[in-house]
């Protein structure tokens, strides 16, 4: 039984025994992005939408779920899955891309700029910094309402309409720069290795190379955060063991 794990040293013997080795790429990372709408932010949460912006229509790239902002950008499941998903899309354009983030996926964004113009009636003296809406972490509102063009001094009923609608873009569908993966460490998974058609899976036996048993991440299994590329693992290794005793 080989689960050595992402080792290119094993996949070589195994490609000189006969498999073929699917090329290995990064899954599963983190998006390095300097924003001053997420500068001085890091731990701070929030459920989001986002998605990978000048990909094809019939194969989009998008995710949902919490969002993390970390020092060296975002992070949290709504990025790892949208990493996992477009582990080789986003390989090829070499770690540099654009998104899209909804910090109020729940809501239509004519919804919410229907809310901040009612503030505007309701609320005209009250300071929009302070009056944090939506339920988003109050830094982040705070950031989100400075890069719309609101000062520390504005209230609601001093704003324009254009500011209205620069914050509900903002709040809806801010465009982010993505300068490559997260330099803090590499990336938790690898998608690639061992093609799966040369594995029989009741077994995790080699279909090449009779009696070698493979399993885990040596396999061209990736998978989303969450564990279950943990099972994965736990499972192969399960059913090759049980394979093994019963041949030998």
């Amino acid at each position: 039984l080989l689960a050595t794990g992402s080792d290119t040293r094993t996949w070589e013997m195994l490609a000189g025994l006969g498999h073929t080795i699917v090329p290995p790429v990064p899954s599963l990372f983190t998006f390095h992005i300097k924003d001053d709408r997420i500068r001085d932010l890091p731990g701070v949460a929030s459920e989001a939408f986002v998605r990978v912006l000048d990909t094809k229509k019939e194969h989009p790239l998008e995710s949902s779920g919490p969002l993390l902002i970390t020092h060296w950008g975002m992070s949290g499941p709504a990025i790892l899955k949208l990493s996992a998903w477009g582990a080789r899309i986003l390989h090829s354009q070499n770690y540099r891309f654009a998104i899209e983030v909804n910090w109020l996926p729940h809501l239509p964004p004519s919804e919410v700029a229907d809310k901040l113009k009612s503030l505007k009636n309701t609320s005209g003296k009250q300071s929009v910094l302070k009056n944090v809406q939506f339920g988003l972490p109050r830094r982040l509102w705070i950031n989100l309402v400075s890069h719309a063009g609101i000062s520390p001094d504005d209230n609601w009923g001093d704003i324009s309409k254009n500011q209205i609608n620069d914050l509900t873009a903002q709040l809806t569908a801010g465009r982010f720069e993505v300068n490559g993966k997260s330099t803090f460490k590499e990336e938790f998974v690898t998608a690639g290795g061992v093609d799966l058609r040369e594995i029989n899976f009741k077994t995790f036996e080699s279909k090449i190379v009779p009696g070698l048993f493979l399993a885990g991440e040596i396999l061209n299994i990736d998978a989303l955060t969450g564990g279950f590329n943990f099972q994965n693992a736990w499972t192969g290794g399960y059913l090759a063991a049980k394979a093994m005793d019963l041949r030998f």
